[in-house]
Order: C-alpha cells, then structure tokens, then sequence
C-alpha cells in the first residue's frame, strides 16, 4: 500500500467538497448571491469576487481554515458543520427556529411601532398635501 492509499484509508473524506457543498447550501438558504456572500464575507476580512466564491462551492480553489472560521461566523453556524457530511441538514433545522424566532420578534416590534408610524404618515400627509 503506498503512501497515498494510506491517507485515503485513513480518512475517507474530501473535506474541501464538503465544505464546498455546505457553504453553496447554506448560501442558497439565506437567499445569497455569491456576489452578496462575497461582499458579506469583506466584513470578517476576507472579501472574494463572486467567482473566487463560484470557485470555491465547485472544489476549484482550496479554502483557508481562516475563510472556514469567517464562512461559520457569517452564517453563525458551528465552524464543525461546515466540515460534517449531512451538517446542512442539521442547520436547517436550526435555521427555521432561528427565522421563526425572528419573525415573531419583527411581528412585535411592528406591533409596536405601527401608531408610531401612523402618527408619521399623518404628520407627512399634512406637511406636503396632494395637489
């Protein structure tokens, strides 16, 4: 058995496509482009054109572990999922509690602020009358 057999023996998985499939899937949930998940991504230092992003969901361009760690942060995901075969499937789950919690909190804050908003749009409609 040479060297490179001993490696696959060991450990059986492609890590980067892995990675690659999760981070396209978890960008694909949140409704990202690979524009927006570039831009998005110049906020923990690591900007990436959109085909440098292309690249890296089709296994193209090898991902840092730095890369790895900021894709997590962004997506606020466990920096494990991302490296776990079937970790999309355990992020979806946490990703529709986390978007249910967020639409009840948004429904209460409109709730809120819907006389507050009223009170606005009356102001506006008598500061600049329709003529």
């Amino acid at each position: 058995m040479d060297r490179d057999e001993q490696a696959e023996a060991r450990w059986p998985i492609d890590l980067e496509a892995v990675v690659a499939k999760n981070v396209r899937w978890l960008r694909e949930s949140r409704g990202l482009s690979q524009r927006e998940l570039g831009s998005d991504l110049a906020l923990h230092g690591f900007g990436m054109h959109y085909t440098t992003v292309a690249q890296l969901e089709v296994g193209a361009r090898p991902l840092r572990l730095n890369e790895v760690a900021a894709i997590a942060v962004l997506f606020a995901v466990p920096i494990e999922s991302l490296w776990e075969k079937g970790g999309a499937v355990l992020n979806e789950r946490e990703t529709a509690a986390r978007d249910e919690r967020l639409a009840t909190a948004q429904a209460a804050d409109a709730e809120q602020l819907a006389p507050y908003t009223e009170q606005r749009n009356e102001r506006l409609r008598d500061k600049w009358p329709r003529t």
